[in-house]
């Protein structure tokens, strides 16, 4: 069963996959989405869409697109940055997105006209392989619809498998349903289990645990995590820890030399289950130093502000820290607001998986 960082708008850039990276790699990184048509216009932002960090063996580009032909173009531009494939958005249920005929749109149009967009893309992945000598996967992510209706959404990954989609991704929720309410991962088994090609599940795994249990109920091929992600960097590694120590198998670290994490190790070979702590503030820090080097100028606040609106979770009074890290102007700010809360809150610094 694999692990992936989903991909999440304004957030799973480059510099929150250099964060997760120093505690420990998830099997597949999502970008964040991709707007291919603005892509193909070279925008002056666009370059950085295009980097592939920390690990590009491991890395999938995802696309977003309400026309084929600018799939189609956007294809080679990406994957001469690296990666292993391309992902279509076909389940971002964001009206402005919708609206372009874009997104969870793909699902609602006649089926061969998807199905026409997915023979193209694929035709345009073949031929690049062809010219670099090595092959790359097509994947598409996809929502429940606007309405529950099974034998339609088989009929659809269907027409995806057809057209040669290698994996699908499930998020289990309608058009309009919200995060508030619970993923129906019952479908995401449902496919796995009627499907030829592997399926991801995307949707409320928020912890070891939950993931445990998702995966003994709903049995797919690999588990997608996002929002939980942001908040916490570090959920890959403190899921390999659970079942390292579950199993009773030491524990392979991806990374080694992460400034955000103290870890006591254990020196006579035996499986290493000591503490695992991670420093709160560093860490916060590390990302904001990410962000410099990774995203534009422009794009730091809110791409901070991003961060900050999940990862302040972890912390005992979270609104009120919240609050203040989304009011500051920049980094040196943040990090004094961070700093200050610390030093009133010695003992939310810290914590251990």
């Amino acid at each position: 069963m694999k692990l992936i960082l989903a991909p999440l708008a304004n957030i799973s850039h480059s510099g929150l996959r250099m964060l997760i990276h120093t505690f420990g790699d998830p099997d597949e990184y999502f970008t964040e989405m991709i707007h291919a048509p603005s892509l193909l216009a070279g925008g002056p932002f666009e370059q950085w869409y295009l980097r592939a960090n920390p690990v590009p063996e491991k890395l999938v580009w995802q696309l977003t697109s309400p026309k084929a032909e600018a799939f189609v173009q956007a294809v080679p531009i990406v994957l001469r940055h690296g990666g292993i494939g391309v992902d279509l958005n076909m389940g971002c249920s964001a009206p402005p997105i919708v609206r372009t005929g874009a997104g969870v749109a793909w699902m609602l149009k006649p089926l061969n006209t998807t199905a026409e967009a997915v023979r193209s893309v694929k035709q345009a992945i073949e031929a690049y392989s062809t010219e670099q000598g090595r092959s790359f996967r097509l994947s598409v992510k996809l929502r429940l619809g606007s309405t529950i209706d099974y034998a339609y959404l088989l009929r659809f990954c269907t027409m995806l498998i057809d057209e040669g989609v290698q994996l699908i991704t499930i998020h289990p929720r309608l058009q309009r349903q919200s995060y508030a309410r619970p993923a129906l991962h019952e479908y995401t088994a449902a496919l796995a289990k009627d499907l030829p090609i592997p399926v991801y599940g995307n949707g409320d795994i928020n912890s070891a645990e939950k993931l445990q249990t998702a995966a003994q109920r709903y049995p797919c091929a690999g588990w997608m995590i996002g929002r939980t992600a942001v908040q916490m960097p570090w959920i890959f590694e403190a899921i390999r820890r659970k079942h390292a120590v579950e199993s009773g198998s030491g524990i392979d670290h991806a990374a080694d030399t992460d400034e955000a994490r103290t870890a006591d190790t254990v020196s006579d070979g035996a499986p290493d289950f000591a503490p695992y702590r991670i420093d709160l503030e560093q860490t916060a820090v590390s990302f904001l130093q990410y962000l410099e080097t990774e995203q534009p100028s422009a794009f730091f606040l809110t791409r901070a502000q991003r961060f900050f609106q999940f990862y302040c979770d972890n912390f005992s009074f979270a609104h009120y820290c919240r609050t203040q890290v989304l009011r500051a102007r920049s980094r040196e700010e943040m990090e004094r607001v961070l700093h200050t809360y610390f030093e009133q809150l010695p003992d939310d610094k810290l914590i251990e998986i």
